[in-house]
């Protein structure tokens, strides 16, 4: 139990978030969000035993959270989107076990009806196609299923930035006064940016390195390996014979050297 407890990290702007809430008079509205939240991260949680990926920690935010996980980027992309909708999930579950507690009067109808508009609010938040969003992370596992790895993750950030803008606008607009999480947000966007380089070569290395069970097989007549699917073989066309995939990233990474 301790070594679960000592992998969730709450960040400074949460300890600040924290103290700023306290000192306005907000200790239970700010306790019973920040409880969503973990039943959020919970969700992630149980779904990555379930898939049988190894939990590393979570990092906590005053309006969400960020699960660490360990898995290869080559895993299997219905697992994805099952880890990406589980905290969505539990918040679902949520409404009815608020539900069941109101009926059993284990609290006033104004804690139910807050706990309600704070589950919705931080669902549809989380359903955002923006990064680091539950949204995004389900929009990216779709993309996988039909674009090349490189081109789903381009398209990834084109759909997260665009989607980030309009967010930031609509603050602006409607004077939602989010500006702290739209903080947040640009900030995660240009670090997972800034790791795109990163988890493409981790990609690539790992298809050439191990043996993945495949679900398709595609030939390709131009030898590129920017084609590369996940869950699916590749062999390239060359005059009369099909090479395999592992041939032409050997070749691309003795470049390297």
């Amino acid at each position: 139990m301790k070594n679960m407890i000592r992998k969730f990290h709450l960040d400074l702007s949460t300890l600040f978030f924290f103290l700023l809430s306290f000192c306005c008079g907000y200790f239970k509205q700010t306790i019973l969000t920040f409880a969503i939240v973990l039943w959020h991260e919970l969700g992630h949680i149980l779904a990555i035993k379930i898939c049988k990926y190894r939990f590393l920690r979570v990092e906590l935010y005053p309006f969400g959270g960020i699960t660490k996980i360990e898995k290869p980027i080559n895993s299997s992309i219905n697992k994805e989107i099952i880890i990406s909708l589980s905290g969505v999930g539990m918040q679902f579950l949520l409404f009815f076990v608020n539900f069941v507690l109101l009926k059993k009067n284990m609290y006033l109808l104004s804690t139910y009806e807050f706990i309600k508009t704070a589950n919705t609010y931080i669902l549809l938040f989380n359903l955002l196609p923006i990064i680091p969003l539950d949204g995004s992370r389900t929009i990216h596992s779709l993309l996988e299923k039909y674009l090349s790895y490189e081109k789903s993750y381009f398209w990834y950030e084109v759909i997260s930035i665009c989607s980030l803008f309009l967010f930031c606008i609509g603050n602006i607009i409607f004077s939602f006064d989010n500006y702290f999480i739209c903080g947040v947000l640009i900030t995660q966007f240009f670090i997972l940016k800034k790791q795109k380089k990163y988890f493409i070569q981790r990609f690539y290395l790992e298809r050439y390195l191990r043996e993945y069970p495949y679900k398709r097989i595609e030939n390709n007549s131009s030898k590129n390996i920017h084609v590369l699917k996940k869950e699916t073989l590749h062999f390239f066309k060359e005059e009369n014979k099909f090479i395999h995939e592992k041939t032409l990233l050997q070749k691309y990474f003795s470049e390297f050297h």
